[in-house]
Parts: C-alpha cells; structure tokens; sequence
C-alpha cells in the first residue's frame, strides 16, 4: 500500500524501467519525448525530467543533446588485441563505429608521457584526443601519442572517412606493423569533462587502459590512454587473438 503515497517521478522511473527490462523499449532505441510522458502523465517536464535523471545516473539510459534519451546497451564486450582497431572491433560487434577529433596538438612530454614512450621530458610528442561512439553512442575517450618528428605526418592526414587512427597510420606509413606489447588497467571515477562527453553522472565509474605499441623492429610507436564507460563496457584481453 505504501506504494499509492510514492512520488509520482518513482512510478514514471519504475514503468520506464520495467518497460526496459521486459524489451518494450529495447536497447538503443529512442524513449518518448518529456513532453509526451508529462502528458501520459499528466505531470509538469521538471517531474518527468526527475525520473530521467535517475535513470541516467543508474545507467538504464544516456541522453543525446538535442537528439533525447536513450537505451543504454549494456556491457558491450570490447576485446583488446595486439592489433585492436577500435573502428574494426565495434563493427565485428554488431555496432556503427564512429570517431570524433576533439583535440591535436604537438605538446612537450610530461613524466609518464616520457617513460612510456622512452623520451626526454619536455620532447615534443603528438596528442591526439578523441571520443568514440558505437551506434551514435559515446563510449570512449581515447588520448594518443606519438614521437612528433617521427610520425609528423599524421598532422595533415585525420580526413580519413570514416576516420581510423590504424588507417590513418597505415597510410602515412605503409611499411610500418604495430603491435600492442602491454596494457595497464586501472578504476577511476570520471571528470566533470568526461562526465559531459561521455553523457554520464559526475564521479561515475571508468575503465581507464594505458598501452603501449610498438613497431615489427621493436621500436616504440604509441603511447594511449583510454577511458571506457564503466556502465555498459567491459574489457576482454587477448593479445595473440589476431595473429
């Protein structure tokens, strides 16, 4: 009975939820807009929007600015090889893979920067940031660096469509086989500006992976960060998978 005195933005979070779990809506799919569950109802947008909200921050949907909300897929099971392609691997999953630059610059190497990629502090490296989607969904933030006189040509050559950071290497160096020789796994709790490009809650939970590459003769190549959302990914390892 002590169900009749809830807050009204309960039921709403309570029958989007069980219309999740029982596939009304399905994964990825679209929800209806606030303005037609405020008149289903029959409540203001700020009641609706508070059911929403919970929702979000316990994962069962995301929100596309200006686009609406959305299913959250969950775990989608990402492998990492010593040839993971991030554009590859998403597409073998059944999802559209889809990449967008946020940032590139030629920067001097701080202290982690230096021992990963066996540079002085201070050397000029090549950042490449980028944010990852599966199915226009954001999943990851990745960080990439490189030896800026080695690899200077990467600058010029990002037009590449749809873009792929392998493709983009294999044609400024086609003669250039990278592998991934180690990767390091770490929990965080994400930053209001992951929290923002990720489109989840301040503070949610990351699955942060540090690689390092290398090239056929040993020589390293790349230095990257990835952050992966905690919610809906989880991390395989397998690094002879594609030999």
């Amino acid at each position: 009975m002590s169900n009749i005195y809830s807050p009204i933005y309960k039921k709403i979070y309570n029958d989007i939820l069980q219309n999740i779990t029982q596939k009304k809506y399905l994964s990825l799919n679209k929800l209806p807009s606030e303005n037609s569950l405020s008149k289903e109802y029959s409540v203001n947008r700020h009641t609706v929007r508070h059911a929403l909200e919970l929702l979000r921050d316990d994962g069962y949907i995301y929100t596309q600015q200006g686009k609406g909300n959305f299913v959250t897929k969950i775990n989608i099971p990402y492998t990492i090889t010593d040839k993971s392609s991030y554009s590859s691997k998403i597409a073998d999953l059944g999802y559209k893979p889809k990449t967008k630059i946020l940032h590139i610059d030629i920067i001097e190497a701080n202290r982690n920067i230096s021992e990963n990629l066996k540079v002085p502090i201070g050397f000029k490296v090549i950042e490449l940031k980028l944010l990852r989607y599966a199915d226009d969904m954001p999943l990851q933030i990745s960080h990439s660096y490189f030896d800026a006189f080695m690899y200077r040509d990467i600058v010029e050559n990002l037009d590449i469509e749809p873009f792929s950071l392998y493709k983009v290497l294999s044609s400024c160096y086609p003669d250039l086989d990278i592998s991934k020789t180690s990767t390091l796994f770490e929990s965080q709790q994400c930053s209001k500006e992951q929290s923002l490009l990720l489109q989840i809650p301040q503070k949610s939970s990351l699955l942060s992976v540090e690689t390092v590459s290398k090239d056929q003769n040993g020589n390293l190549v790349e230095y990257g960060v990835s952050h992966f959302r905690g919610d809906i990914c989880k991390i395989k390892i397998d690094l002879i998978g594609d030999r």
